[in-house]
């Protein structure tokens, strides 16, 4: 009966500590992403002061999310990230606001971070490699 229990409670509990992205979610997997043209739709939107929200959800080298949710209400970029399912990591949740999102194109990459924010950071959102 003790054996039923425990593969009871351990399969109620394995989802919670898991996340499975949504389909809306733009995916970055140690560089292969997934929906980004939600990502590149969510940039424009902000250069044309469209109201927009996404999620970018990127995997440590271990596998855990770690979530980064970007608001932006026509006017500031209220940046989340979620780093509570990174098992090697500070496990916190981080909120600043910032102003815009610069864009730094080499031969190697396109750099995407937040600028103007009030809390010096890591202001990264996403790097596409060429």
């Amino acid at each position: 009966m003790r054996t039923v229990v425990l593969l009871a409670l351990i399969i109620l509990f394995i989802p919670a500590c898991s996340y499975q992205p949504s389909n809306e979610d733009v995916v970055d997997t140690h560089g292969e992403i997934t929906n980004l043209e939600k990502f590149m739709k969510f940039v424009e939107n902000v250069n044309q002061g469209e109201e927009d929200n996404i999620r970018i959800v990127r995997y440590t080298t271990e596998g855990d999310p770690i979530l980064h949710d970007l608001e932006y209400d026509g006017e500031m970029i209220t940046s989340t990230t979620d780093t509570t399912r990174d098992e090697f990591g500070v496990g916190s949740v981080n909120t600043k606001i910032c102003k815009t999102i610069d864009v730094k194109e080499t031969a190697e990459n396109t750099d995407y971070t937040l600028s103007g924010c009030d809390l010096i950071s890591d202001n990264s959102i996403l790097v596409i490699w060429n």
